[in-house]
C-alpha cells in the first residue's frame, strides 16, 4: 500500500516539475520575444506611447483628421534633410554644412526668382547648386583627406556669408514660382504633393540600400573603409556619391521649404541639422538596431513631428520641444542597445 502511495506521489511531483519547466520555458520565451521587440522597435513604441499620452490629454484636438493631415503637411523637409544626412553617417561620416546648404540654396531659389526665371529653371538651379555643395563636401573629405567635421563645417560657415551676400540681409520674397509653392502646398487625398515626393524618395532608397550591391556597398564602406578597399569596394567613389546626392536631396529640402514659406530668410536653414542628426540617431534604435537605416530614420521623424505637435497643443513653453526631443533621443538609444546585449547574451 504504501508503494502504491509513494508511486502516486512520484507521478504527482514529476508532474509538478513538467509543469514548472514548461512555464519557465515559456517565461524565458515571452522574455526574449519582449527583448527583441525594444531592440527592435523601441521608437516605433515610444510613438505609440506618445501618441496614447496626447490622445489621453487632448483628445478633442489631438485625434482629429484635420491634425494628422498637418502633422503629415510639414514633415517634407524634415524627411529629406534626415535623408540627406543619413547618406553620410552611412559610409562613416558627417556632414555639418546641410542646415547651410539649404539656407543659400532656399536663398538662391527666391534670388533667381526674383530676376523672372520660370518654375523649371529655379528649380534646377536649387538642385544643382545642392549637387555642386555635396559634390565640394566629398571632394575636401575623400581626396584632400580632410575630416569630414573640419571640411564640412568649413563650408557650412563659408555657405552663412555667402547667403547673407546673396540677399543682402533681407528676405526674399517676390516672383517664387506658382508650381514650386504648389508643390509644397498642394494636396492628394489630404496630403501635400511634397510629403509624396518626400516618401518615394525614401522608398527609393530604401530599396537601393536594402537590395541592391550598391546599398551593401554603402554598409560595407561604413563598416571598415579598409577591409571594403581590401575587398573591391571602391569606397573613394561610394563615398563621393553619397555627399553628392545629400546635397541633392537638401536641394530638394529647399525647393519644399521655399514654396512653404514663399520666401527665403537669411536666418533659415541653421536649425535644420540637429533634428535631422536626431531623426538618424533615433532612427539606430529600430528596424536593424546599430545600423543607420531608412525605415527607423522615417519613424523616428514622425516620433519627434508628433512629440513637436502634441506639445504644442498643450500649450508647453517653446523650451520643453527640444527637451522632449533630446530626452526621447537618449531613452530610446540607451534602450535599445541594453536590450539588444541582452538578446546577444541570450
Amino acid at each position: 500500500m504504501s508503494g502504491i502511495r509513494g508511486s502516486r506521489a512520484t507521478h504527482v511531483w514529476t508532474a509538478i516539475s513538467r509543469w514548472l519547466q514548461e512555464g519557465e520555458q515559456s517565461s524565458n520565451w515571452i522574455r526574449r520575444v519582449a527583448a527583441i521587440l525594444l531592440a527592435r522597435y523601441v521608437t516605433l513604441l515610444f510613438l505609440a506611447g506618445v501618441v496614447i499620452v496626447f490622445a489621453i490629454l487632448a483628445p478633442s484636438t489631438f485625434m482629429t483628421a484635420y491634425n494628422w493631415q498637418n502633422i503629415l503637411v510639414v514633415q517634407a523637409v524634415p524627411i529629406c534633410m534626415a535623408l540627406a544626412a543619413l547618406l553620410p553617417l552611412l559610409v562613416g561620416e558627417f556632414d555639418l554644412s546641410l542646415g547651410y546648404l539649404a539656407g543659400f540654396i532656399a536663398m538662391a531659389g527666391a534670388y533667381v526668382s526674383g530676376q523672372g526665371f520660370d518654375a523649371l529653371a529655379v528649380i534646377a538651379v536649387m538642385g544643382v547648386v545642392g549637387l555642386l555643395g555635396g559634390v565640394i563636401n566629398g571632394i575636401l573629405t575623400v581626396k584632400f583627406k580632410i575630416s569630414s567635421f573640419i571640411s564640412t563645417l568649413g563650408v557650412g560657415i563659408m555657405l552663412s556669408g555667402m547667403t547673407l551676400g546673396l540677399s543682402g540681409g533681407q528676405i526674399l520674397f517676390t516672383g517664387i514660382p506658382a508650381l514650386v509653392t504648389s508643390l509644397a502646398r498642394g494636396t492628394f487625398s489630404g496630403i501635400a504633393f511634397s510629403v509624396w515626393i518626400a516618401l518615394t524618395i525614401a522608398l527609393v532608397m530604401l530599396y537601393v540600400l536594402e537590395h541592391t550591391p550598391l546599398g551593401r556597398h554603402f554598409y560595407a564602406t561604413g563598416g571598415s573603409e579598409r577591409v571594403s578597399h581590401l575587398a573591391g569596394v571602391p569606397t573613394q567613389r561610394i563615398k563621393m556619391l553619397s555627399f553628392a546626392v545629400s546635397g541633392l536631396l537638401v536641394g530638394v529640402a529647399a525647393v519644399f521649404a521655399l514654396g512653404t514659406s514663399g520666401a527665403a530668410s537669411p536666418a533659415y536653414g541653421s536649425e535644420l541639422l540637429l533634428p535631422a542628426y536626431a531623426a538618424c540617431f533615433l532612427g539606430v534604435s529600430t528596424y536593424r538596431p546599430g545600423y543607420y537605416n531608412v525605415p527607423g530614420t522615417m519613424i523616428a521623424i514622425l516620433l519627434l513631428g508628433v512629440g513637436f505637435n502634441g506639445l504644442g497643443i498643450l500649450g508647453v513653453p517653446f523650451w520643453v520641444q527640444p527637451v522632449f526631443n533630446g530626452a526621447v533621443l537618449l531613452v530610446a538609444v540607451l534602450t535599445a542597445r541594453a536590450e539588444a546585449r541582452r538578446v546577444k547574451v541570450g
